[in-house]
């Protein structure tokens, strides 16, 4: 059995709140992207998706986050048919700040160079603004899941008040809501262009089979060490300004931003100076 399984945005801030909810003792989420509800890995079927939770304790609640299943029109009909009862966690951030986190981090992936513009990369990509289109994603989801499974929160209120932003998750989740992760402050996964992208993508892909092996405990302890961030430091290109009409692009997310708005009675359009 699953209990929550976080959906998304993508460059919303999932990394950062799987990190403080990892910590919890009343947590169990051993790997952050199985991306089993939107992919074709769904064919594996129920089982293969549960092994990925057999060490986790029927005392803890077990869950996971891929910021793929908002975006997937498959996902929520999926995620229905096997978990009706699962509480489900997506993460809004203002989407002109998205799409640029979206062009660094296909950067830093290796997927596109740093030489090609910003501009070009939205033109190849639809989903660079598709993805900030939220209100018909969660729409997705409220056709099939009671508004109550379902919590929304906003990326700019980490800034504000981290402490806070976990706190409702774990008073959705039902878990101890006073418990203080150590990576409350830290910020993860930052956007940046690095230097040599196999250095990268190869301390990407170790941890990540380090998880898989159920060395998700051992990828913890290095993270906080700050070893990563360290050779990462090392490894960074200093940042050149970009070439983006932020205005320009804010056109492209007003209207539906509106929507979303009156969705969850709040003015993210003045929030996110949309208009």
């Amino acid at each position: 059995m699953v209990d929550f399984i976080g959906v998304g945005a993508q460059k919303s801030g999932t990394s950062w709140a799987y990190t403080c909810l990892y910590e919890h003792p009343e947590i169990c989420a051993p790997l952050k992207e199985i991306h089993f509800f939107s992919r074709p890995r769904f064919e594996n079927g129920k089982s293969w998706y549960e092994a990925h939770f057999t060490k986790c304790a029927a005392s803890k609640k077990s869950g996971e986050f891929s910021t793929s299943y908002l975006y997937s029109p498959l996902a929520p009909q999926r995620i229905h048919d096997l978990y009706p009862e699962v509480k489900l966690i997506a993460i809004l951030r203002n989407p002109v700040d998205r799409a640029i986190s979206q062009y660094r981090n296909s950067i830093k992936a290796g997927h596109i160079k740093d030489s090609l513009p910003f501009a070009t990369f939205m033109e190849q990509d639809e989903s660079v603004i598709a993805q900030g289109k939220y209100c018909e994603q969660l729409e997705r989801y409220y056709a099939l899941f009671p508004k109550e499974q379902l919590l929304v929160l906003i990326y700019e209120d980490i800034k504000k008040d981290p402490e806070a932003f976990m706190k409702r998750i774990y008073q959705f989740l039902e878990i101890d809501e006073t418990f203080i992760s150590s990576m409350l402050h830290t910020e993860i996964n930052i956007a940046r262009t690095p230097k040599v992208v196999r250095v990268d993508r190869g301390m990407h892909r170790i941890s990540e089979a380090l998880r898989k092996y159920g060395f998700d405990a051992f990828v913890h302890f290095v993270r906080k060490t700050g070893i990563p961030d360290f050779v990462r430091s090392f490894n960074t290109k200093e940042e050149i300004e970009l070439q983006v009409d932020k205005q320009l692009l804010a056109t492209h997310f007003c209207d539906d931003a509106k929507k979303v708005s009156k969705l969850l009675e709040r003015d993210l359009v003045t929030e996110w100076k949309l208009s």
